[in-house]
């Protein structure tokens, strides 16, 4: 079960049946509930996590008091992998920290924790491990990229077409290609796309007026995929 759950995730896409069940030996299960914290920036870093069912926010919180979403993390994804890698030796000091936020957005989020030290004395014992794992970080890496340049280059009702058009390009999700039911409340949606809440609905109401989408709730009706796609660009 933990095996076939590490095989769906993206650093661990090119290794072997072999590789994936010595990863599966150290790693631990946890379940988490609708808002419950599963670290804060203020805590010791233990390890990354994948999640293998419900959704996961990474979030920071600005001096104003803020909130920022960073990134959505459905299964099966991995989050706070990073900070494995980018301070050597660091991340086994005390003093070293997760750098963001981590919630759960739904009632039994399940998620696999791989622990920093353990996962870095495998990864020193097999460089074959080490150098698949650097083409998995590279197609995360390009994913990452994307989303900032779609903050940065694109304004709000781009960002909002944009999302929209992705989220109907991916049935495995369980989505028609006219309907979308929304996984994430529509505020965490809008600071996911860097805005506020009323900025988004506003938008929202926009996409509707001209014609592309039909809002009810979370349920949001595609209506004109073509028209869509192109306020996207």
């Amino acid at each position: 079960m933990i095996s076939d759950n590490l095989k769906k995730v993206y650093i661990f896409s090119g290794l072997n049946d072999d590789e994936i069940d010595r990863i599966a030996s150290i790693v631990k299960l946890k379940t988490f509930n609708k808002g419950d914290n599963i670290f804060f920036d203020t805590e010791p870093y233990l390890g990354f996590y994948i999640t293998t069912a419900g959704l996961v926010k990474i979030y920071k919180i600005s001096k104003d008091g803020r909130e920022h979403i960073l990134h959505i993390i459905a299964p099966p994804n991995t989050f706070a992998e990073v900070p494995l890698f980018e301070n050597f030796g660091e991340e086994f000091e005390e003093t070293y920290r997760y750098p963001a936020n981590a919630m759960a957005l739904e009632d039994d989020t399940h998620v696999i924790l791989v622990p920093a030290r353990k996962f870095r004395q495998l990864l020193e014992s097999d460089t074959k491990i080490c150098i698949k794992l650097v083409s998995g970080f590279a197609r995360r890496l390009r994913h990452l990229n994307h989303h900032i340049e779609e903050l940065t280059l694109k304004d709000v009702t781009k960002r909002v077409a944009g999302y929209l058009i992705k989220e109907i390009a991916e049935p495995e999700k369980g989505q028609t290609h006219s309907e979308i039911s929304l996984a994430i409340s529509k505020n965490d949606l809008a600071a996911y796309l860097g805005t506020i809440p009323e900025t988004l609905s506003r938008t929202l109401k926009k996409l509707q007026d001209e014609g592309y989408i039909e809002v009810d709730g979370r349920k949001i009706v595609i209506k004109d995929a073509a028209g869509l796609r192109a306020a996207a660009m």
